[in-house]
């Protein structure tokens, strides 16, 4: 009787070990076909991609299928019809599909990696940890991306990021936000106006009016502008070394392309910013004091006994300005014509 009751009981685990192990085949299977699909309709569209024989692995708690050596170089296609050419290189990417979130792809990336956009040369990418999580929901919402350990290898040096997460726009929406805690600013030895490094910085962005594909980002930024084209930020926070801003803002492109708008800031720490700002050079004593007096007639007091100011921010012709007082004149950016 217990030898029958074992062989039963061996039997349906057997059988149940291979209906799991059919429905990940299954389940791996399905991601190997929607990725097959996704590269071929990149390729039809003229875009490149390439990567080594794909890996099935994760059983029996997941479905992961590996992509090694993924290699990408295509256009990003921005509301209107613009194409902002983009390459990336990973040294593999894995799509995962968890029995705890149905409803979602994640797509984890392992460095070394590469990316650029715009035509400049890639830059080299490191990260503890990236991920993609993509909905698989009709609602056309984006993916969220999410990292950890990011270190950034640019020609000015080298950025590191603790903690970075974004939402990216789905199809229809020119709205994307972002956050990323504990930026150390490159390099070691250079000074920093406010320190080398910016504990938080926050920003959403909606871009309105509709960006068309042009010969070059110049032209294609200057119909933009004409146009009524316009940069919304919803939200703005940043702390760095002393100074905390939380605000919004609309920022526009004026006849020489050099950005201008105005914005509304809360800001606290102002007084001990001001003093590093000076002793930096970034801004000379005598704008520096008049901004003081400002601030201080204007403040009011928060939390902490810190002083908070609520402020009006302008950039126009080149040249910042607080409370309509000039503070700081910005460098020029050079679209490529």
């Amino acid at each position: 009787m217990l030898r029958r009751l074992a062989l039963i009981v061996g039997g349906v685990a057997l059988g149940a070990a291979a209906v799991h192990a059919a429905i990940w085949w299954a389940a791996t299977g399905r991601l190997i076909d929607e990725a097959e699909a996704v590269i071929a309709a990149e390729r039809s569209a003229g875009h490149s991609v390439s990567h080594a024989p794909l890996r099935r692995s994760g059983y029996p708690l997941a479905a992961r299928v590996t992509m090694p050596d993924l290699r990408y170089a295509g256009r990003l296609l921005l509301p209107g019809g613009a194409a902002l050419p983009v390459v990336w290189r990973a040294r593999e990417a894995t799509l995962v599909l968890m029995p705890q979130a149905p409803r979602s792809l994640g797509i984890d990336i392992a460095c070394p990696c590469e990316g650029g956009a715009g035509g400049a040369p890639p830059l080299p990418i490191d990260a503890v940890a990236l991920r993609a999580e993509v909905p698989l929901t009709r609602d056309d919402a984006g993916p969220t991306l999410l990292g950890r350990g990011i270190v950034l290898y640019t020609p000015e040096g080298t950025f590191t990021v603790e903690e970075f997460r974004a939402r990216v726009p789905g199809r229809g929406v020119a709205s994307v936000s972002a956050e990323a805690l504990g930026i150390e600013l490159p390099p070691p030895d250079r000074q920093w106006p406010l320190g080398q490094r910016v504990a938080q910085a926050a920003v959403q962005v909606t871009l309105r009016g509709v960006l068309p594909a042009g010969p070059t980002p110049a032209r294609a930024l200057a119909t933009w502008r004409d146009q009524g084209g316009a940069l919304a930020f919803e939200h703005v926070s940043l702390a760095w070394g002393p100074l905390s801003v939380r605000g919004a803002a609309t920022l526009r492109l004026d006849e020489a392309l050099q950005p201008g708008g105005t914005a509304t800031a809360t800001i606290s720490g102002f007084g001990p910013a001001l003093d590093q700002l000076v002793a930096s050079g970034a801004i000379a004593r005598g704008p520096a004091a008049l901004a003081r007096l400002a601030l201080t007639a204007a403040s009011r007091p928060g939390a902490g006994g810190d002083r908070v100011v609520d402020l009006a921010l302008a950039i126009e012709d080149r040249t910042l300005s607080v409370a309509r007082i000039p503070l700081a004149r910005l460098p020029p950016i050079a679209w490529p014509d």
